[in-house]
Formats: structure tokens, C-alpha cells, sequence
């Protein structure tokens, strides 16, 4: 949770995947089937403070107080997946991590 621009940013560049909103279904399950993290990656990804690990949707917003603050979370839904979890414009925003060919992105890259 930290306060900075980049979730503002990746909200302006919607090409990067698909938004997740609250009315969007919990039940939603990705078409892409991404390999599970490795714990290399996972022992890196738990060192950086914007990494919470996995938990809910609802969870993730009750971290968030500012526009602005932002997470990474281990999906609930989508097994192995990620997802960017921030404040906008006082309201919680849910993005899949997703590469530019479309492929749900499930490896930490510096």
C-alpha cells in the first residue's frame, strides 16, 4: 500500500488487461491456465511491501484508504495468478495481471 501514480497510471492504460470492477463476478475464472509461482519467486515477491500474498477481493480493499494506494495479491480465483488492487477516485479497482499478448502473467520479473 503504497501512495504513488502508478495504479492512476495503469487505470489510463487499459490495453494491459482486462479491469476487474466490484459487479464484476468473483466466479470468474480465467481462459488462461498460467503455471504455478515457484517459491524462488514467491520468497522475492514477500520481501516488497506492496506484496500482500493471497487473499480475497474484499480483503485487499479493506487495505486500502487513499487514491492512490495500491497492492499485489495472489488471486483467490485464478489460481497462480496476480492482481493489482487499488484506490481510484475513492472506489477499489481489481486488474488482472495480464502481458501484452494476453497471457495472464504469473512470473516476477525486476
Amino acid at each position: 500500500m503504497l501512495p504513488d501514480k502508478p495504479f492512476e497510471d495503469a487505470l489510463k492504460n487499459q490495453s494491459l488487461g482486462p479491469m476487474l470492477s466490484k459487479a464484476a463476478s468473483v466466479e470468474c475464472i480465467s481462459p488462461v491456465s498460467p503455471r504455478a509461482p515457484d517459491a524462488q519467486m514467491l520468497e522475492e515477491l514477500n520481501t516488497k511491501p506492496w506484496y500482500q500474498g493471497e487473499m480475497s477481493r474484499k480483503e485487499a480493499e479493506g487495505l486500502l484508504e487513499n487514491d492512490g494506494d495500491f497492492l499485489v495479491r495472489k488471486s483467490t480465483t485464478n489460481p497462480g495468478s496476480f492482481v493489482l488492487t487499488g484506490m481510484h477516485n475513492g472506489q477499489a479497482k481489481h486488474l488482472l495481471l495480464v502481458d501484452p499478448e494476453g497471457t495472464v502473467i504469473n512470473k516476477y520479473k525486476n
